[in-house]
């Protein structure tokens, strides 16, 4: 820049238009040139190019010469320091820095200390790691041809800075667009009562793919990172037909579920029933089972003696009977030879019975004139 400057100064037209070269005379067999002169020439041309005086100082000036060349000096010093001072810029790392040189984009970079040339390169810093959200509603018209007022947030942030600033003239704008295009393709293939109920994450998480599909042709340089499926409702004219609707669904719902808990309850009772039932006829076989055999055994062991002593076992056999009869009893009948039964009252028993009765005491203390116990049973 200063070399384009000095010659232009040397190209001005001079005296009598002739073309001066600065760096003395080539052809000056004396030896090389005076420096002192050389510099001297190149000030007096930049002091002419910024309006000052250029004629030769006089001898006793040097000094006022040699001090304004060294203020030109540091000025031009302090312009080449700043210029490379500001071209100095710092990304955070949560940002990606794009440059673009003279409009046009030339590269991006990362976190981090960078350089760019001021008035020529320019950083654009977008945010990469802030989540973004952006809501979105609307009247949609359902697959059985109600309409419903639809609501939900869509969550995004920058992941690809270039083609978030150039892919797009309105990138934000876009998506809202595109969100509004994939909730009404999903809620326009959805019935009402999917809407309204149980889906809403199910369409939440459809209208999401369906909205990263979208995005993906735009190359616009978004992350989705959720869809929420904020509120569905019908229009205010029939919402309480839609309100009545719902509560007979919660109510069926709620009516399954005490039934299924009434079954789950009474189930397990009725088998547990069942099982012990099982069990006591189980219990009562065995037991018939064994007293039989135990029978057939008592019978196999009295049917050799019955053989040989039929009389004699009869009468064992009815004694026993009545023995294991009248244990029991406290009347005893009878039967006299002459026809006429006559009933036994085993008064001996009733007798000792009667005196263990008696016999029972029941002492209580009775309190004396002190109102203390004397000891005495009552």
């Amino acid at each position: 820049m200063i070399k384009n400057i000095i010659l232009k100064a040397w190209n001005e037209p001079g005296s009598g238009g002739k073309k001066e070269n600065p760096w003395g005379d080539k052809n000056n067999s004396e030896g090389p040139p005076d420096l002192d002169e050389v510099f001297r020439k190149i000030i007096n041309r930049i002091r002419a190019l910024f309006g000052f005086k250029s004629s030769t100082p006089p001898s006793g000036a040097s000094g006022g010469s040699k001090n304004n060349e060294l203020i030109i000096y540091l000025i031009l010093g302090v312009c080449v320091v700043s210029y490379f001072m500001f071209g100095f810029y710092t990304i955070s790392p949560y940002e990606q820095g794009v440059v673009t040189r003279l409009g046009k984009y030339a590269y991006s970079v990362n976190q981090g200390l960078h350089w760019a040339p001021p008035f020529i390169d320019k950083v654009q810093r977008v945010n990469t790691e802030t989540v973004k959200t952006s809501q979105n509603s609307g009247w949609m018209l359902t697959k059985d041809e109600n309409i419903l007022l639809v609501e939900l947030d869509v969550q995004y942030r920058v992941i690809d800075a270039e083609q978030y600033l150039f892919s797009l003239a309105r990138p934000d704008d876009t998506l809202n667009e595109a969100a509004d295009s994939a909730m009404r393709a999903v809620i326009g293939d959805s019935l009402t009562d999917d809407v309204l109920t149980d889906k809403k994450q199910q369409i939440g998480e459809a209208i999401k793919e369906q909205l990263v599909g979208i995005l993906a042709t735009y190359n616009a340089g978004f992350f989705i990172e959720a869809v929420n499926f904020k509120d569905s409702r019908p229009p205010d004219m029939v919402k309480d037909a839609f309100d009545d609707v719902t509560k007979s669904r919660e109510d069926k719902e709620r009516l399954k579920l005490e039934a299924e808990a009434y079954s789950n309850k009474l189930i397990p009772e009725v088998e547990g029933e069942a099982q012990k039932l099982l069990a006591e006829a189980e219990a009562y076989k065995q037991r018939v089972i064994l007293e039989a055999i135990g029978e057939t055994q008592r019978f196999n062991l009295i049917l050799p003696g019955y053989q040989k002593a039929p009389q004699v076992t009869k009468t064992r056999m009815y004694m026993d009977a009545m023995q294991d009869v009248l244990t029991n009893t406290t009347k005893v009948v009878v039967n006299s030879n002459a026809g006429n039964n006559m009933i036994y009252l085993p008064l001996d028993k009733m007798l000792a019975q009667n005196k263990e009765q008696k016999a029972q005491v029941t002492v209580t203390p009775v309190p004396d004139n002190k109102g203390g116990d004397n000891g005495k049973a009552k």
